[in-house]
């Protein structure tokens, strides 16, 4: 089901308008005054990057997500992908629906699942790790499971400790353009109100 090399990195992102810049000051304070306000955990954000693993090198990734962890466990939200290749043919793009949620500190780790019926691959899921990195550059770590005869896991699977053995570590890369906004329920950090 999880796939490693091309097929583990076909993950894409959004590329809409307004993706060029980082979530402003104001934007990062909005979640923050949110998910203290109301016990919830946030991740929000558009961001893109560029693989270089073998079989992918040069290929362009947006991702775009909105998810909110509540007070219960419960996560909902919404997740975009684009990927193209390095001449900017598109590979893929479309949207899933977050299922799980977890933040610790700046960290925000998401499952989102592609609705059945949506795209031509099947029983497709993305787990994701962001690192908000407040000034400087986010980072993101990416996985995917599809083609497997069974649903994909809904919960919470880290793509750099929690994918099944044998299958190759997952790299982080930098963002090169936009940013995200982490930000957990029951602890606020100073960093995120100075963010241009």
């Amino acid at each position: 089901m999880f796939r490693s090399g091309l097929r583990t990195t076909a993950l894409a992102a959004v590329a809409a308008a307004g993706v060029a810049a980082s979530p402003s000051a104001a934007y990062a304070q909005q979640y923050e005054a949110t998910s203290v306000a109301t016990g919830r955990s946030v991740v929000a954000g558009m961001g893109h990057f560029v693989y270089d693993e073998p079989g992918t090198v040069g290929h362009r990734i947006w991702f775009g997500v909105h998810a909110v962890a509540t007070a219960d466990g419960s996560a909902y939200g919404q997740f975009r992908y684009r990927h193209e290749l390095p001449d900017g043919t598109l590979v893929g793009q479309g949207r899933a629906d977050v299922t799980c949620l977890k933040v610790s500190g700046n960290v925000a780790v998401f499952t989102a699942i592609v609705p059945e019926g949506q795209g031509t691959v099947k029983n497709h899921g993305y787990y994701v790790k962001i690192i908000d990195d407040g000034r400087g550059r986010d980072q993101i770590v990416d996985a995917q499971a599809q083609n497997g005869t069974e649903p994909p896991p809904t919960h919470c699977l880290d793509p750099e400790t929690d994918l099944p053995p044998g299958l190759p570590q997952r790299p982080r890369y930098p963002i090169l353009i936009g940013g995200y906004t982490v930000h957990g329920a029951e602890v606020t950090d100073a960093r995120h109100r100075a963010r241009p």
